[in-house]
């Protein structure tokens, strides 16, 4: 019993560390990107891909190299069937540069999907447009996308069957190439952007993070008192 006690104290600050590490690389993944993750939409099954519907967004690639997008879907926690497609085009175009499809099965709930193509080179300062559509889905067969609605997004809107909407789909873009500095300056600018006083100032947040670190290491160090 000691044994198995001696190698828990050993191996829980490992598993700990481990586990943080873990945290700040998925962090970091996920911090790269640009668009708009907000999602405030109160679905409605009025407002999703039946009957030939067709809902997305327009946006600003600000680098070269797009190469994925994730979206928003909501599969009503129930289990469609119905196939899906994505588009992904320049504005005002009529020719796919991308088109993947999938099924709605895929999708339970909110969940965020990914859609992965080869690199777009000159997407810098490029404006798309992408869109769903699900020409065999009924309201009860259907998914559909989050979002918020008004013009949070200042790039782009929300496109319903062609028609620009008071709307902003909940979407990520990435880029190929983006450095960990890139990542870095993005993350300070979404964490101060638009923010009064103390909360737009970018040392505030360095300062907490200073703190969690404190915290943490004196949790560790208290841990090992214990122990003896």
């Amino acid at each position: 019993m000691k044994v198995f006690k001696r190698l828990f104290w050993m191996f829980l600050p490992t598993f700990a560390l481990a586990g943080l590490a873990l945290i700040v690389f998925q962090t970091l993944e996920s911090i790269g990107f640009e668009g708009q993750p907000v999602n405030h939409i109160r679905s409605s099954p009025a407002i999703n891909l039946a009957n030939g519907t067709q809902i997305g967004q327009t946006f600003l690639a600000p680098r070269p190299g797009l190469y994925r997008i994730d979206v928003l879907l909501y599969g009503y926690f129930r289990r469609n069937t119905q196939p899906v497609n994505f588009h992904l085009r320049r504005i005002n175009s009529q020719e796919d540069l991308v088109h993947i499809s999938f099924s709605a099965s895929e999708v339970w709930g909110w969940h965020w999907k990914s859609f992965v193509f080869d690199p777009l080179p000159d997407s810098g300062g490029q404006t798309y447009h992408f869109f769903f559509e699900s020409p065999t889905s009924t309201p009860e067969d259907a998914i559909t996308l989050g979002g918020v609605e008004g013009d949070l997004y200042p790039h782009g809107t929300g496109i319903i069957n062609g028609q620009p909407a008071r709307v902003d789909v909940a979407f990520k873009t990435y880029y190929v190439g983006v450095t960990l500095g890139d990542k870095l300056t993005a993350l300070a600018y979404k964490l101060t952007a638009s923010k009064p006083s103390l909360w737009g100032d970018i040392r505030f947040y360095v300062l907490l993070g200073i703190i969690y670190i404190l915290l943490v290491a004196r949790l560790f160090s208290e841990i090992y008192r214990l122990r003896r």
